[in-house]
């Protein structure tokens, strides 16, 4: 399977990138190749809440990748200071380089039924290590190849209010969100899937634990690139901005 892109050029913009997050490799996979992985991490004196984001399970949804870098390089840490971050840009660098969903045996790394402690999926064992014990948030960056608009899957719980709604509504101006009526059969309110099914992937794992808040945000791969990177920063800094104001 020929490179697409080059996975070992974009981890040394991660690690030379000017922000207040600390780059380290965690691990190693190889396939044809070796590839690192990088966690990006923040920790707060004030923090009241570990936050995790992750992104780059399917290497074709790049350009979700490059706007959680954009918004780690533009992003006011200071005004979220109640979070430590752990921030996992590219879980599948194999599948970024070949622009693949799968990893270098046909793994699919977007699974919850692999998560776990010396998982066979080598990258799901390095991530498993790397999360906080206690998580409260968890905020996974897609992209949707076919959509031209904006939308999220959300697990709450019912008594709560949602904190991804909000967020794209008042960012619909930027980019629009998806004003279907269901997405892959499922229903949708405001660009939103409030009751997603439980498919194996990771955020169903993270809901499964108990914690209060995952959101799926899926950036359209179907609309201008510029409007994606504006209006995707956008809309992460909104959804953590509501959670912050849930938290108070």
């Amino acid at each position: 399977m020929r490179t697409i892109r080059n996975y070992n050029k974009l981890v040394n913009e991660i690690i030379n990138l000017s922000m207040p997050f600390r780059a380290e490799i965690i691990g190693y996979v190889q396939y044809e190749d070796i590839y690192p992985l990088i966690s990006m991490t923040h920790l707060s004196k004030m923090a009241r809440k570990n936050i995790v984001i992750v992104s780059g399970q399917h290497g074709e949804e790049y350009f979700a990748v490059h706007v959680l870098l954009k918004w780690l390089s533009q992003v006011k840490i200071e005004d979220y200071l109640d979070f430590n971050f752990y921030i996992f840009p590219v879980v599948n660098p194999f599948g970024y380089s070949k622009n693949s969903r799968k990893n270098g045996v046909r793994q699919q790394v977007n699974n919850a039924n692999k998560f776990y402690k010396g998982s066979d999926v080598p990258e799901l064992a390095i991530l498993f290590e790397h999360i906080p014990n206690s998580l409260d948030f968890y905020l996974d960056v897609h992209g949707d190849t076919g959509k031209t608009g904006i939308y999220c899957y959300e697990r709450r719980p019912p008594t709560k209010p949602s904190v991804s709604e909000k967020a794209l509504i008042e960012n619909d101006h930027l980019i629009s969100y998806e004003r279907t009526s269901t997405i892959y059969h499922e229903k949708v309110v405001n660009g939103i899937i409030l009751e997603p099914v439980h498919d194996e992937s990771l955020d169903d794992f993270m809901g499964n634990l108990g914690i209060d808040y995952t959101v799926t945000l899926e950036l359209p791969g179907k609309c201008d690139g510029q409007q994606r990177l504006t209006g995707g920063i956008a809309v992460i800094n909104s959804i953590l901005t509501n959670f912050k104001e849930l938290i108070k």
